[in-house]
């Protein structure tokens, strides 16, 4: 599944990540539905499962994958980081392009997914 997480510095003593703090998450949850474990962008961290906040849909990316802007189809990118936007409930998504942090947010819509040529 995937959320984003409303988690601060602690849970049951285990320190968590600061850039977890709303940050875009996958997770699995326990049987008893009380904790979960985020697999996604970090793994191994435990939380309570109501501090993760369940999003619809998987990202269209992930950080890793190459993709371009739909308006620049020639420029390889590759996704840094996921994000999510509160006011219009969408993935973003941060982008590198030859080695540069782009700062624009783009949408989904906005890049084409590309492959690894070899």
């Amino acid at each position: 599944m995937w959320g984003v997480c409303f988690l601060l510095n602690e849970c049951d003593g285990q320190l968590v990540p600061s850039e977890l703090f709303q940050a875009v998450v996958q997770y699995e949850v326990s049987e008893d539905q009380t904790t979960a474990v985020i697999t996604y962008p970090v793994t191994g961290i435990r939380v309570a499962a109501d501090r993760i906040q369940r999003l619809e849909s998987p990202p269209r990316f992930v950080a890793g994958d190459l993709v371009s802007p739909v308006n620049h189809p020639e420029a390889v990118g590759v996704i840094r980081e996921v994000g999510w936007h509160f006011k219009n409930n969408t993935y973003i998504y941060l982008v590198s392009i030859d080695g540069k942090k782009k700062h624009k947010r783009y949408y989904s819509d906005d890049l084409i997914k590309r492959q690894a040529t070899v």
